[in-house]
C-alpha cells in the first residue's frame, strides 16, 4: 500500500500540460460555443481513461444559454462528498491555456492519481464546469457549477467541502489559497468565506506547498479582502453562496498576477509542466486533509493564518483583549481625561473588533502598545500597518480588483477616531514628564 500511495503523491505536469494545450488549441471557448462543446467531451474522455466512473455531461441551461458540466465519480461506502472543480470553459477572446485549462489539467491528471489509491473515505465528485466566465455574456456568474449544484437536490447536504482550481501552470506564479469574502445572497451587507475550520485543513494538508492569499504578504493580504470587496472569484462562490464550505487555490496572487489574463496571448507556451506539477502536488495534500478532516461548519468566518497555524476567533478576541491591558493600566495610573480617552477608545475598538476581527486587529494591534512610547519611531511602527492596508486597497482598486467596502461608513469612521485618540493621548502623556517646577 505504501508504494501505491508514493506513485499516486506525484502528479504528471507533463499529461496536464497537454491537456491544457489540447483544450488552447479550440481557441477561445466561451459558453454556450460549438468549441466549448468539443472542449466539455474532451475532458469527459480523459475522465474515463483517468478511471473515474459514472462519468456524463451534466447539461443545463442558464439564461437562454446551453452549457455542459462533466462529471466523473471515485466512489467511497459512505454518503458525504468531497467535490474538485476547475472549468473548461474561457473568456471570449482567450485561448485559456492558463485559465483554467492548466485547472482542468490538474484537475484530470488529481483524477488519475486518486483513481490509483485503494479507498477513501469520502467519495470524490471531479467536475470540469461550464459557465465559469458568464460575466463575459452579461449572464449570472459561475452559472454551471450554480446549476450543478441545485441539480444535487437533497444531496448537497453530503457535501463535506468544495475544492476550486484556477488558473494554474505560470511559472512566475506561487500556489496560493484564496479566500475571499463574498456577497452573502441571504442578508444584505454580510459576507461569506471560507470557514476556519476548512482553511486549517487545507493548510495543514498541502503545508509549504500552497502559500496563504499571496508569497509575499499574506498577512497583509488577509485583512484586505476582509476590508476591500475584492472582485476576483472562482467556482468557490457558488457553493459558498448556497452555504457548502469551498475554497479556492491559484498561482496567480496580487504581487504576481498572469500577465496574459484573459487575453488572446493565454496560449500553451505560456504555461510549464513543473508549476502544473507543482500545483497538483498540493492539491493532492489537500484533498487527502479533506477525505479525513472531521466536518465542520458552513460558516466560520473569522480566522487568520500566520506561521502555518490557523487562528480562530476566540484566539483573535483574546489577542484584542490582551493588547488593551497595558494602555488601560497606565491611564488609570494617569487619571483625568487620559483615562476616560482610554476608556473610549477600548469601547470603540472593543465594538469593532467583535464585528470585524481580521482587519481591527490588523490595524489597531501594535498601535494599542506602541502608542505607549514617547519615541517618534514607535508612532511610525504604529502606523505601518493601516497604511499598508490602504495602500494595498487603492492597489487593488487601480487595478480593478476592488470595487467597495465590507466596512460600513460609521465603522471607518470609528475606526478612524479610535486610531486618532491613541495619538492623543500619546501627545499628552510625552508632556507629562518633561514639566519643571518654576521658581
Amino acid at each position: 500500500m505504501t508504494l501505491v500511495l508514493l506513485l499516486a503523491a506525484a502528479l504528471d505536469g507533463e499529461a496536464a500540460l497537454r491537456h491544457a494545450s489540447a483544450l488552447a488549441a479550440l481557441g477561445p471557448h466561451p459558453w454556450g460555443s460549438s468549441r466549448n462543446r468539443a472542449a466539455a467531451e474532451y475532458v469527459a474522455v480523459q475522465f474515463r481513461e483517468a478511471g473515474l466512473s459514472e462519468v456524463r455531461l451534466h447539461e443545463f441551461e442558464s439564461e437562454g444559454v446551453a452549457g455542459a458540466n462533466v462529471v466523473g465519480v471515485l466512489r467511497a461506502r459512505g454518503p458525504e462528498l468531497v467535490v474538485v472543480g476547475a472549468h473548461h470553459d474561457t473568456a471570449p477572446d482567450a485561448p485559456g491555456a492558463y485559465d483554467d485549462g492548466g485547472g482542468v489539467g490538474v484537475l484530470i491528471e488529481l483524477a488519475r492519481a486518486f483513481a490509483r489509491e485503494p479507498s477513501r473515505s469520502r467519495t470524490f465528485v471531479f467536475v470540469s464546469f461550464d459557465g465559469e466566465e458568464a460575466w463575459s455574456t452579461g449572464k449570472t456568474t459561475t452559472a454551471g457549477s450554480r446549476a450543478w449544484l441545485k441539480s444535487l437536490g437533497s444531496e448537497a447536504r453530503e457535501v463535506v467541502a468544495a475544492f476550486a482550481i484556477e488558473m494554474c501552470g505560470w511559472k512566475g506564479g506561487t500556489p496560493v489559497f484564496h479566500p475571499i469574502p463574498y456577497r452573502d445572497p441571504r442578508e444584505a451587507g454580510r459576507s461569506v468565506v471560507t470557514p476556519g475550520w476548512l482553511q486549517r485543513a487545507a493548510v495543514n494538508g498541502a503545508g509549504p506547498g500552497i502559500r496563504l492569499g499571496d508569497p509575499l504578504l499574506s498577512w497583509l493580504y488577509q485583512p484586505t479582502v476582509r476590508t476591500f470587496r475584492v472582485g476576483l472569484y472562482g467556482d468557490d462562490l457558488s457553493f459558498l453562496q448556497a452555504g457548502v464550505p469551498a475554497l479556492l487555490v491559484s498561482d496567480s496572487s496580487f504581487s504576481a498576477y498572469y500577465p496574459w489574463y484573459h487575453r488572446a496571448g493565454d496560449t500553451a507556451d505560456k504555461i510549464d509542466a513543473a508549476s502544473l506539477a507543482r500545483m497538483g502536488e498540493g492539491a493532492i495534500g489537500v484533498l487527502r486533509a479533506l477525505d479525513r478532516v472531521p466536518r465542520g461548519p458552513a460558516e466560520e468566518p473569522d480566522w487568520f493564518s500566520a506561521f502555518g497555524w490557523v487562528m480562530g476567533r476566540s484566539v483573535l478576541l483574546v489577542l484584542g483583549v490582551v493588547s488593551l491591558l497595558p494602555g488601560l493600566r497606565a491611564a488609570i495610573k494617569a487619571g483625568g481625561p487620559m483615562l476616560g480617552a482610554r476608556v473610549l477608545h477600548a469601547l470603540l475598538f472593543g465594538l469593532l473588533l467583535w464585528r470585524h476581527p481580521v482587519p481591527v486587529l490588523w490595524v489597531f494591534l501594535p498601535a494599542n502598545v506602541l502608542t505607549l512610547a514617547v519615541a517618534w519611531w514607535a508612532s511610525l511602527l504604529a502606523l505601518l500597518p493601516p497604511v499598508a492596508l490602504v495602500f494595498m486597497g487603492v492597489g487593488a482598486w487601480r487595478r480593478g480588483m476592488a470595487d467597495g467596502l465590507w466596512l460600513a461608513p460609521w465603522e471607518v469612521a470609528a475606526a478612524a477616531f479610535a486610531l486618532a485618540l491613541l495619538f492623543v493621548r500619546l501627545r499628552s502623556g510625552a508632556r507629562k514628564p518633561g514639566r519643571r517646577k518654576r521658581a
